[in-house]
């Protein structure tokens, strides 16, 4: 049976929230810690349902993992008794799964990577391809293109002469993953897209962050070389988490009211801060000093917008929620990759907008909200989350201002931000 939350509408929205952690810097952070043999000290990560899948993983390749009152203490070096298989659950986490695949392949042990049941359905096939093309030993233990795997560890070649060419216009990650990779052995290696990069500011966020923990990178005509380094640092904090706080902002662009979101870097190269831009075409103005970020809007103001959301999937969801709410038709499009995410969003984001009572349509690339007066609902409106974090979250805003919504599987959103439901209640003013 589905366990539902009710979350009444509100005046409006107002007050100060901190972010949490990044999702995107914790996981990497914890995983280029367990590289090196010297210990990092992560200083106050997500705890998240995501964070603890790798965090697992890891553990079970070799990772010494503390954790202290703060913090949470990570060291190498990566490896595991080649005698036996290590099965590595990365349950729900995307991530976890991609960027493990290839570093697997990398350090010693034998590996089998599996993860739900969602996760079994997301196309892995490009990265196992462009991981065998460097020697990787890759077999399938389900159906072609998807986990679980096998993979034989330390089968990797590695030195100047790699170059592995990997299709990412479906992820992002496949990308990050070979360079993490090249981290991880002694040899190094070149690693570049054979086309367009879906969410391309994260591999950015994937190389400032090797850079950063030791590694040498250098990029060149789209090609990244990547080599081993001595682990640079003993201390790493990650920043305000922009995927989180893209729902906030937008709780004050949908109720109207004043959000001001502390703990995040401004201005900031985060992929989802793009998305500050659409908020502000919407007609909400956005003010932002140094470790903070203020929304500011007057309920029922909001305009349409049509935007490219290619480099900040992650913020749809809050978008289209909002565009609910604008006059006009909003298109937001380059987001064909969203099918492959946690549930096919385009797909769920039209369940949960018209479930809502909003109009909208789906296309290939492209979700199309036609925002105004939503259609009464008879009885309670249900929304289904389909396990997904951040549909759970656009139910969320859409309840902001929509009566009887029930939501569901409120809990999902423990992928990436436990406290959800506690800090958007905490904005919501509704008294008379």
């Amino acid at each position: 049976m589905s366990e539902y939350l009710a979350f009444p509408p509100v005046r409006e929205a107002r007050g100060s929230v901190r972010a949490p952690a990044s999702k995107s810097a914790t996981n990497r952070a914890f995983l280029l810690a367990a590289l090196g043999a010297e210990p990092v000290e992560i200083v106050r990560p997500l705890e998240s349902d995501d964070v603890a899948a790798i965090s697992r993983c890891l553990a079970a390749m070799g990772a010494t993992i503390e954790a202290t009152s703060e913090s949470v203490r990570v060291a190498g070096p990566l490896g595991a008794d080649p005698a036996r298989r290590t099965v590595l659950d990365a349950g729900d986490s995307g991530t976890a799964a991609r960027f493990l695949t290839a570093v697997a392949a990398a350090v010693p042990g034998r590996f089998t990577l599996t993860g739900s049941e969602r996760l079994r359905e997301r196309p892995v096939e490009d990265l196992v391809t462009a991981l065998r093309t460097a020697g990787a030993r890759i077999a399938y233990a389900g159906p072609e293109g998807f986990l679980p795997l096998d993979v034989e560890g330390g089968t990797l070649r590695t030195g100047a002469g790699v170059h592995v060419r990997v299709d990412a216009a479906r992820s992002g990650q496949f990308l990050s993953a070979l360079l993490i990779a090249g981290a991880a052995v002694d040899g190094g290696l070149a690693a570049a897209a054979s086309g367009p990069v879906a969410s391309e500011p994260y591999v950015g966020l994937t190389a400032a962050m090797l850079r950063e923990f030791g590694h040498r990178v250098e990029a060149a005509n789209g090609v990244f070389r990547v080599a081993r380094g001595r682990t640079a640092i003993s201390r790493y904090e990650p920043p305000g988490d922009w995927s989180s706080a893209i729902p906030l902002l937008a709780a004050a662009a949908i109720a109207g009211g004043e959000v001001r979101v502390e703990g995040l870097e401004w201005p900031s190269a985060d992929a989802d801060a793009a998305a500050v831009g659409v908020l502000e075409a919407m007609g909400v103005a956005i003010s932002g000093e140094r470790g903070a970020v203020a929304a500011s809007a007057f309920r029922g103001a909001l305009r349409a917008v049509e935007a490219d959301a290619s480099n900040f999937p992650d913020a749809v969801p809050a978008l289209a929620a909002c565009a609910a709410f604008a006059a006009g038709e909003s298109r937001f499009h380059g987001i064909g990759h969203l099918r492959i995410k946690e549930s096919d969003r385009i797909d769920a984001l039209l369940a949960i907008l018209r479930g809502a009572g909003a109009d909208a349509a789906g296309e290939v690339d492209a979700l199309v909200v036609r925002g105004g007066a939503l259609r009464p609902g008879a009885s309670a409106r249900r929304l289904p989350t389909r396990n997904d974090h951040r549909m759970a979250m656009a139910a969320g805003l859409l309840a902001l201002a929509v009566p009887e919504v029930l939501i569901e599987n409120p809990r999902c959103v423990a992928k990436s931000y436990p406290g959800f439901w506690r800090d958007l209640d905490g904005l919501a003013v509704r008294t008379p």
